[in-house]
């Protein structure tokens, strides 16, 4: 059943997430997705369980939205699943609000990463960035890219395509950014969970130069919220699980059990195209499911609850417009929808259909649907507790200064984040990925 599948991967997760595999041998192996799906969040999810102040986090209109209604709040989300190499596309409004950061990245066990964020007192512009193996020796690989209208006011597009052969950063689906293998400041290339969240980057425990970066102080009072109306992901890769061969952190060393590291680019293409629009997708090997396989897959969801760049621009084409009208018309069609369920049949296959959220009458379904909800509270916790013994300084990228910072605010702030986030109640996990620089 799909609920069993779910809380395999994210007890793997938890594992997978507490061990870099070039620092250990013994790391447990990454749950691998090996499929794609669409979430649009009409109700809490459990490929994206939320980690941090689940109390501020709330499912609507808008999809996910995550709030910060008081100090130390800190609202946050992780994929139950890891993907090697593939495409990630969000659809989502930032908050406004000075000192305020909305987050949205993909990281690897050895800190390769892959950032989107956004700051509430810029209505103008995104920051793209990347590390390889945390390496934080220079702070100049962020980019920042023209967003029009205002993001913090408007929903906007933001994708990954992340390959062996590039990663691009798209806005409205026209490409800001390309970032090539052969850079000197390495290349993300290892299995990737996906996070994201919002948080005070301007609050007064914090460094000088991370206010300085967000913007300024965060006044506290108002509520802050980032608004996610919907999240792709496809993986382009297959298997059951994604390991480490050796300590080089190479995608070559990735042994994908059961599958292929990219033995699948081709159908997670077809795949994202297909749930771009709306529609459901099946594998292409996997025609000749049953019916009855493909009906379970619904009813299961619904009772589950579910270097410098070689080449860059700075702004998106002239072209590129808001998706909130798009989004908009989406969401009305969309916001009674689950996420797309996965099912494996006896032989091993996998379809995935969108499904309702509505109520099954089945006295099954009810009883599975506790045991689902259990099972969600379970690995809520369980990754919380996990992620607050997690090794603090093993987190050393996410959010970056501006290039024009000096240098000396940022080896300050970078020597002491494990004491601020310890200050502010909020899990290595969870902070530091963002504040580290």
């Amino acid at each position: 059943m799909k609920i069993v599948t779910i809380l395999a991967l994210a007890t793997s997760a938890l594992a997978a997430s507490s061990c870099n595999p070039l620092k250990a041998t013994e790391c447990a192996a990454d749950p691998a997705l090996a499929t794609s799906i669409k979430e649009n969040f009409a109700k809490k999810s459990n490929y994206f369980p939320i980690v941090k102040s689940e109390s501020q986090a709330s499912y609507g209109k808008n999809g996910l939205t995550l709030s910060i209604k008081k100090r130390f709040d800190n609202p946050s989300f992780k994929s139950s699943f890891y993907i090697m190499f593939g495409k990630v596309e969000v659809v989502m409004q930032a908050a406004a609000g000075q000192g305020i950061v909305s987050s949205f990245y993909l990281q690897s066990d050895d800190l390769d990463e892959i950032d989107i964020e956004m700051l509430g007192g810029d209505d103008t512009q995104f920051q793209s960035n990347f590390f390889s193996k945390g390496n934080v020796e220079t702070y100049d690989r962020g980019e920042f890219h023209t967003v029009s209208p205002n993001p913090l006011e408007n929903f906007h597009t933001y994708t990954i395509d992340w390959s062996k052969d590039q990663l691009t950063w798209s806005l409205d689906g026209e490409v800001v950014r390309t970032l090539l293998p052969n850079n000197p400041q390495g290349y993300p290339q290892t299995p990737m969970y996906i996070m994201g969240g919002i948080w005070a980057g301007g609050d007064s425990s914090n460094e000088p130069g991370t206010i300085e970066w967000a913007g300024g102080p965060t006044t506290y009072g108002p509520t802050y919220s980032m608004h996610i109306k919907s999240l792709i992901v496809t993986d382009y890769s297959t298997g059951e699980q994604y390991s480490y061969s050796d300590q080089t952190g190479s995608w070559k060393s990735i042994v994908a059990e059961n599958g292929e590291v990219n033995g699948r680019q081709k159908q997670a293409d077809s795949d994202f195209k297909q749930l771009q629009v709306g529609n459901s997708v099946v594998e292409a090997s996997e025609s000749d499911v049953s019916e009855s396989e493909t009906s379970g897959a619904s009813e299961t969801s619904e009772t589950s609850e579910t270097s410098e760049p070689s080449s860059s621009s700075s702004s998106p084409s002239s072209s590129s417009s808001s998706t909130s009208d798009s989004s908009s018309s989406d969401s009305s069609s969309t916001d009674s929808e689950s996420s797309s369920a996965i099912k494996k049949s006896s032989s091993g296959a996998i379809s995935t259909n969108e499904s309702s959220s509505s109520e099954s009458s089945s006295s099954e379904t009810s009883t599975v649907n506790s045991h689902s909800a259990s099972i969600t509270s379970s690995i809520t916790s369980s990754i919380t507790d996990s992620s607050t013994s997690h090794n603090s300084t093993a987190h050393s990228s996410g959010s970056t200064l501006r290039t024009s910072l000096a240098p000396q605010t940022s080896s300050a702030h970078d020597s002491s984040t494990a004491n601020n986030a310890a200050m502010m109640g909020i899990s290595p996990l969870v902070f530091l990925p963002l504040l580290l620089i």
